[in-house]
């Protein structure tokens, strides 16, 4: 199932789109694709397994918005429940709190949406709190 967000700061009206994450596979070159979901998209991806998960986060840092792999499993899964329940061993670097890098500025504070009561500061007008919530679901 896939979700959609949408920051938004309330005084200058600066949107911001981001997205859930989503499973991905590596192929026979080592470059991450979209494993498809609920099932897999193609015999490559059945044949590979769920590598990890990978989002569209914001950057409030540098005001950029980029697709990070958020995890990558030391083994790939070929059980959908596995990797959603949390049952996939985590390669070591993405077991630290700041795993998930801004691939723009490097910064450590990539976010899907601030969490419910969260703002964050506009980095546009300065002025106000920028605010999401839920755009879409699918």
């Amino acid at each position: 199932m896939g979700a959609g967000y949408r920051i938004q700061c309330d005084k200058c009206g600066h949107v911001v789109q981001t997205s859930r994450p989503w499973e991905f596979y590596r192929d026979a070159k080592g470059r991450a694709k979209d494993y498809g979901h609920p099932q897999p998209s193609s015999d490559e991806a059945s044949i590979a397994g769920i590598a990890g998960l990978r989002a569209m986060l914001y950057c409030p840092d540098c005001d950029k918005t980029s697709e990070v792999i958020i995890v990558e499993f030391k083994t790939s899964s070929k059980d959908a429940l596995a990797v959603w329940s949390g049952r996939c061993e985590p390669m070591d670097e993405y077991c630290r709190e700041d795993a998930v890098k801004c691939p723009q500025c490097r910064g450590a504070n990539m976010l899907m949406v601030p969490d419910e009561g969260e703002t964050i500061p506009c980095p546009r007008c300065k002025d106000r709190k920028m605010s999401g919530a839920m755009d879409f679901i699918t």
